[in-house]
């Protein structure tokens, strides 16, 4: 049997939490635009979502980066789409309009270019589409956001994922190094590694959901994260 070192499990804790912290704030990097761009005043039409549009997960105000639209014909003849998106700025909503067709399988990938002169309400690029098709229920729209970092330096997506892989990483060997390095011989400590476990799945689900662009999902695992913390920090009376 391994003999227990305070010092590891101290360490574990250490990097654990400030991995819990890192992936609560990358799930509120992608909720809070996400959430914004829903409340924006878009032109909306209350069609079913659109899950290909895509903003990016995270900008610096350095950054050059693009809003995407992935459409795809899986219907036997061809289909006549038409595109409207729109994207904040920091004067007026820029209008995009677009009419293709696409053959029997084919997909198209379609973007536009979003940078520091997009930013709205300070730190936001916000984004709308709108797409109609020649088909049955061919009426489809979304919105999506980003967060801007007021960085003098361009990577803001390497960030993002650099971030999410040490959160990953903190969160997974700050549990097992806590969990190697104490005997689960008091219910206290039963009950700090049954929220230990519980939280960082939700983080991993959390971060996970709101990179899809489901930010209300996401919300909730972060209100979950609070609450499941705030009981475990409640002192226990004996």
């Amino acid at each position: 049997m391994i003999e227990p070192k305070p010092a590891l499990q101290s360490l574990g804790f250490l990097s654990f939490s400030i991995a819990l912290f890192l992936g609560m704030l990358l799930t509120l990097a992608r909720v809070w635009p996400d959430s914004e761009a829903t409340m924006y005043g878009f032109v909306k039409y209350g069609h079913p979502r659109i899950t290909s549009f895509k903003c990016p997960p995270l900008m610096t105000s350095s950054d050059h980066d693009s809003v995407t639209l992935k459409l795809q014909n899986n219907l036997d003849k061809p289909i006549t789409w038409y595109v409207n998106a729109q994207i904040t700025s920091d004067v007026l909503i820029n209008s995009f309009n677009d009419t293709l067709q696409l053959q029997p399988g084919e997909s198209r990938l379609l973007s536009w270019q979003i940078d520091s002169t997009n930013i709205t309400l300070g730190n936001f690029i916000l984004a709308h589409i709108f797409t109609s098709a020649a088909m049955a229920n061919g009426m489809r729209e979304a919105t999506c956001g980003t967060f801007v970092l007021k960085l003098p330096f361009t990577g803001g997506t390497t960030v993002y994922y650099t971030a999410s892989g040490l959160t990953a990483v903190g969160l997974g060997l700050g549990l097992w190094l806590w969990r190697r390095h104490t005997r689960l011989s008091e219910s206290h400590l039963v009950s700090q590694f049954n929220w230990m476990r519980f939280v960082a799945v939700l983080t991993a689900v959390s971060i996970v959901v709101s990179y899809e662009g489901l930010w209300f999902p996401a919300l909730l695992c972060l209100l979950l994260i609070l609450l499941a913390t705030s009981v475990f920090l409640i002192p226990r009376k004996i």
